[in-house]
């Protein structure tokens, strides 16, 4: 198997979707990054930022620059928690509500795109062989990872 190919595709899947995804909000001033929150949010509304960069394996301190970008163009509102005032809860505006169905026809679009002329069989197969992958990359620790003494023999 070609497995520099894999890593390839998985890239160019990543930067096209992202140029994609960027272009089709350009009307909204939403980039990619407040796309996803945006997105994550619709099903999971009343999350705090460390839930979000925790389920997107994000960057915390982007996290919240994004958070905060998707506030000051009022889709967004961040209201503390009752008891413990270090946390802020994030809520959709009615103005955010107003996207959701755009955002999911956008996605929609977008996947029936890259599956045209797919068997559903295999597109099924792509998925699953896709959510195993990053399952596995999500478990696969870093933390003073270092090049193995016989990988670099």
């Amino acid at each position: 198997m070609d497995f520099f190919s894999v890593g390839h595709n998985f890239g160019i899947l990543e930067r096209r979707s992202r140029a994609y995804i960027t272009a089709a909000c350009a009307p909204w001033r939403i980039g990619y990054a407040e796309y996803i929150i945006l997105r994550y949010l619709y099903d999971h509304e009343g999350v705090c930022q460390d839930e979000i960069a925790g389920h997107l394996f994000a960057d915390k301190a982007q996290v919240a620059r994004n958070v905060k970008t998707l506030e000051e163009k009022n889709y967004i509102v961040r209201c503390q928690d009752d008891h413990d005032k270090r946390f802020k809860h994030i809520y959709l505006t009615p103005q955010g509500e107003v996207l959701r169905q755009p955002l999911q026809l956008l996605l929609d679009h977008w996947i029936a795109r890259l599956t045209e002329g797919m068997d559903p069989g295999l597109v099924a197969k792509t998925i699953e062989g896709m959510k195993a992958a990053a399952k596995n990359a999500t478990e696969t620790p870093l933390e003073g990872l270092q090049a193995k003494e016989e990988v670099i023999k």
